[in-house]
């Protein structure tokens, strides 16, 4: 059994499913959930210190591979390469950006600098900007539209919600209602709290929000044009704009501060003439965990019991490689990376107290 029905549970069943294994995924698809309204962005230079992220030359290959086969399965377009424009905001960055230009470490990554006062006229950019180079975005509601459908077809996907408390185990199997299963994958995102074998686990979630715009007099070049927030043109003057990240709010609704926060960031850095109008408007919690790395693994006492989990707001680049590690170490028992073993956590794991939770 897998539980959760977002990128991480889906590409799970789907894997599981290639390699002959018998699977029931179980999540609703009326629950927030973070992957269905995410943006879906591979940048491989992030964060206010403009880091190369963990990881991507070995996760941006199996990525691609993996979308594209799906892509190739189903008929769909999942994977976007773009251009990626990322504005320095203070004197600082343009130094810190020279340094990694000059790092062997980014040269796949890092394009050209542009000098201050250059690229599109309707941005601002006083103290110059550089290209990103590898960058993308993946269509995730659109994936998770089709493998959801792909396992209601085969009769393997309960929508509905997961009760814990149903959940038992007998001998060497967990049963759950008419169900039997020697494994269960937990994959709830945020759920993970209300799991009684895991909420252990330090997840520290951050809520994010983005808007769907619209502009008739904004023409862009389609791609990602980064300034305190990023800008995502799909052309034919449609757009995306995000994404806050508050780890105070618990709650998956859109709010109106989350709104002004992100159109006064992006009325800061282009002309004052472009009326950007909200087409829609999305929130949900992101999975992110306390040491920035998923949980992936074992229960450290309770046999049968996994979780991968914490993919945070880089999923759509984690997601596919993580997947194949994972499914290495359950299937012929390889081990995994301590960077992301669930149990570099399990000293937090003293008794833990069970509840009745529903997710």
């Amino acid at each position: 059994m897998v539980v959760g029905a977002g990128l991480a549970g889906c590409l799970l069943a789907w894997r599981l499913q290639q390699a002959g294994r018998p699977v029931t995924l179980i999540g609703s698809t009326t629950r927030p959930c973070a992957s269905a309204v995410a943006a879906g962005v591979i940048n491989p230079v992030t964060g206010r210190w403009m880091t190369k992220t963990w990881g991507f030359d070995v996760l941006l290959p199996h990525a691609l591979a993996t979308y594209r086969e799906l892509e190739q399965q189903f008929g769909i377009e999942l994977y976007h390469p773009i251009h990626l424009v990322r504005y320095c905001q203070y004197r600082s960055d343009t130094k810190r950006m020279g340094r990694r230009m000059r790092n062997p470490r980014y040269a796949s990554v890092l394009g050209e600098f542009v000098a201050a006062g250059d690229g599109p006229s309707t941005l601002l950019n006083h103290y110059g900007s550089f290209q990103i180079k590898q960058a993308a975005y993946v269509d995730l509601p659109q994936l998770l539209q089709v493998l959801r459908q792909h396992f209601a077809q085969q009769r393997c996907f309960r929508d509905q919600t997961f009760m814990h408390a149903e959940l038992h185990k007998h001998a060497e199997r967990w049963t759950y209602h008419d169900l039997s299963a020697d494994h269960i994958i937990f994959s709830e995102g945020v759920g993970m709290l209300g799991n009684p074998w895991f909420n252990w686990l330090p997840l520290r979630p951050a809520k994010g929000e983005t808007l769907t715009l619209q502009c008739p007099t904004l023409h862009l070049p389609r791609g990602l044009y980064h300034h305190r927030k990023w800008l995502l043109a799909y052309g034919n003057h449609h757009f995306r704009l995000g994404a806050t990240f508050d780890s105070a709010d618990s709650s998956d609704q859109p709010t109106a501060a989350g709104a002004q926060q992100l159109l006064e960031s992006a009325q800061s850095f282009m002309d004052p003439q472009h009326q950007l109008q909200i087409k829609q408007h999305d929130a949900a919690r992101r999975p992110c965990t306390e040491d920035f790395r998923p949980f992936i693994g074992k229960h450290p006492t309770e046999r049968g019991l996994h979780i991968f989990n914490g993919l945070g707001a880089k999923a759509a680049l984690l997601a596919p490689e993580l997947t194949r590690q994972f499914l290495a170490y359950l299937l012929t028992a390889e081990a995994l990376n301590p960077e992301i073993n669930s149990l570099r956590y399990a000293d937090l794991c003293t008794n833990p107290i069970y509840i009745h939770a529903t997710h």
